[in-house]
């Protein structure tokens, strides 16, 4: 409970004291407050009967991130415009209750279903009620272990710690273990059972995606940097409470400032989210730099309707994933969704 005041405690002190807060991070001006309203009227109007979000991606995961999006801008089943919204995708999600937990068999979304929907049902716990969090307690601990499992297959050294696409898979990738190493932390946050062995390991695998001649971090060890991938090393070592006195952490934060997201760049949405992300972590110069970026697109971009356009890239599926992906990058400066906080 102490946790959920502390989340109404925030949306309240944004809605009425914007302002406030961290001053090294500017809070978002009026375009893009009424460019989230917008979104999120977009998605509210696409959900099903059933509490789902499909829109021609993954059902599953894609109501795990329009899940994520309502969140992040301050709506819980009690508070805000899209509280039901919140609570037919919380129980949409509830009631699939996959054998072994595993979330990303049910629509073909792999182990990225897997991190957002556990991601996402970990922060719906944190603010519903005592009731609700017995429904939810259950599912949440089954997705986390089938997570924890998926982690601990044997692997050669350099993927050790690491995810990829599939559960049983012996090799690792940075994009997937984001994801999955951020849903472990958001479900330690709210008390369920994540030793701190495996996060440890999920901080050596994104180390060994350094590239250090050239300053960011890869898809996976040995390859090239790019600005998404470093978006994603540079979270899930502030997120893992690993960043201290890291030595990757200025190379990638300049980085990060040289290589801006252009419209050309491949997973568009994806990039967007993740350097915008980091650079909040990162704050001081990079911050202004990146968010002017990401502002530049995305308040262009939206459409008459309040959605996005889908990406140019068949892998960023549909207008719902777009949408919710844009909002939940828009609203980084609202400081609402616990995961991503300082």
């Amino acid at each position: 409970m102490k946790w959920r005041c502390t989340v109404i405690g925030m949306l309240i002190t944004t809605l009425l004291l914007r302002g406030g807060g961290n001053t090294a991070l500017a809070d978002p001006p009026p375009n893009p407050d009424a460019a989230i309203a917008r979104g999120l009227s977009f998605l509210a109007r696409q959900q099903n009967s059933d509490g789902s979000f499909d829109g021609g991606g993954p059902r599953v995961a894609t109501t795990g991130l329009c899940l994520l999006a309502f969140l992040s801008a301050g709506h819980t089943p009690d508070i805000g415009r899209y509280g039901l919204n919140v609570r037919n995708a919380v129980d949409f999600l509830l009631n699939q209750n996959p054998e072994n937990g595993y979330f990303g068999k049910i629509d073909g979304s792999r182990m990225y279903g897997q991190g957002i929907v556990t991601l996402a049902l970990a922060e719906a716990y944190g603010v519903e009620s005592e009731a609700r969090r017995k429904k939810i307690q259950p599912v949440l601990n089954a997705a986390v272990q089938l997570i924890l499992t998926a982690q601990a297959v044997e692997k050669p050294e350099p993927f050790a710690g690491g995810w990829r696409y599939e559960p049983q898979a012996v090799d690792s990738d940075l994009s997937l273990s984001g994801w999955n190493a951020m849903a472990l932390r958001a479900s330690q946050n709210v008390g369920m059972n994540v030793p701190k062995q495996p996060v440890d390991r999920a901080v050596e695998f994104v180390g060994r995606c350094f590239v250090a001649d050239k300053g960011g971090f890869a898809y996976q060890p040995g390859g090239e940097p790019s600005a998404g991938m470093t978006g994603v090393g540079v979270l899930n070592l502030y997120v893992l409470d690993a960043a201290a006195d890291r030595l990757e952490i200025q190379p990638a934060a300049q980085f990060l400032v040289d290589h801006p997201v252009t419209a050309d760049t491949k997973y568009f949405y994806y990039h967007l989210y993740y350097t915008t992300q980091a650079a909040y972590q990162l704050g001081a110069s990079t911050w202004p730099a990146v968010w002017k970026v990401t502002q530049g697109h995305l308040l262009a971009s939206q459409m008459q309707d309040g959605g996005w356009p889908q990406s140019k890239t068949d892998e960023e599926p549909g207008r719902l994933y777009a949408t919710s992906i844009s909002v939940l990058t828009l609203t980084v400066p609202y400081r609402l969704l616990p995961i991503y906080q300082r």
